[in-house]
C-alpha cells in the first residue's frame, strides 16, 4: 500500500508541508509525482485534451501518471494531492479505513473533504457510503486491478474535456465504476481553507 502525491513543483512550500505531515504520521512509503508540470507539457501531451486550462490538462495528467505505474499492482494505493491536510491520527484512521475496504466490492474511495460534499443519511459507525460521482481528488484511494481500467478508459476517450474530479463524475456511470465517499473525511485542501492559493484558477 503506497501514498502518490501530484505536485506542481514550483510550489516547494507544499511539499514540505505535506513531507512533514506525513513523518509526523509516521508514514515513509510515497511518491511525489512531479512530471507534467504545466510549463513542461509538450504538444503531444496536450492534445488529448479539449475546454480545460493547462493547469487542469497538467494535474489530470499528474494522476495518469499514478494509473500507468499501476497497471500491474496487485493492491490497494493511495492518492494525494500536494494541498491535502491530513487529520490527527491520519495513519491510524487510514489503515482502520483500508481494513474496511478490503471486505467490500469497490473501485475508487473519495476520502477527502471538497466543497462541503457528505453522504446523505450518515450512520453512526458507517464509513462508507454509496456515491455516484467523485468528492474532489484531494485525497482518494483506489482498489487493486483499477488503475488499469482507469488507465484504459482515458486511452479509450477521443477527447477529454473536463478536468479530472468531473471526469470522475462522467466515467462512474457510462464504465459502471463503484465510488464510495467516506464519513468522516481524512484529509482536508488546503486552498478550499484558504492555507494556499489554488494552483488551478
Amino acid at each position: 500500500m503506497k501514498i502518490y502525491i501530484t505536485h506542481y513543483t514550483p510550489l516547494v512550500d507544499r511539499k514540505q508541508n505535506i513531507i512533514k505531515q506525513l513523518t509526523s504520521a509516521g508514514i515513509t512509503d510515497y511518491e511525489f509525482i512531479e512530471t507534467y508540470d504545466r510549463e513542461q507539457l509538450t504538444r503531444q501531451d496536450i492534445e488529448k485534451f479539449s475546454h480545460i486550462s493547462m493547469s487542469e490538462a497538467s494535474l489530470f495528467l499528474k494522476h495518469y501518471e499514478i494509473f500507468k505505474q499501476n497497471l500491474e499492482n496487485d493492491d490497494i494505493i493511495i492518492v494525494l494531492e500536494d494541498d491535502a491536510i491530513l487529520v490527527e491520527n491520519f495513519k491510524e484512521h487510514l489503515a482502520n479505513y483500508i481494513e474496511i475496504l478490503r471486505e467490500k466490492t469497490w473501485d475508487v474511495a473519495f476520502t477527502g473533504e471538497c466543497c462541503n460534499i457528505h453522504a446523505k443519511n450518515v450512520v453512526q459507525g458507517q464509513h462508507f457510503y454509496d456515491s455516484t460521482g467523485s468528492r474532489g481528488t484531494c485525497m482518494y484511494i483506489i482498489n487493486s486491478g483499477v488503475c488499469k481500467k482507469l488507465y484504459n478508459i482515458f486511452n479509450q476517450e477521443p477527447k477529454i474535456l473536463l478536468a479530472i474530479d468531473h471526469w470522475f463524475n462522467l466515467i462512474g456511470k457510462k464504465y459502471g465504476i463503484k465510488y464510495f465517499v467516506s464519513e468522516p473525511t481524512l484529509v482536508y485542501q488546503g486552498s478550499e481553507l484558504g492555507l494556499y492559493k489554488s494552483a488551478i484558477r
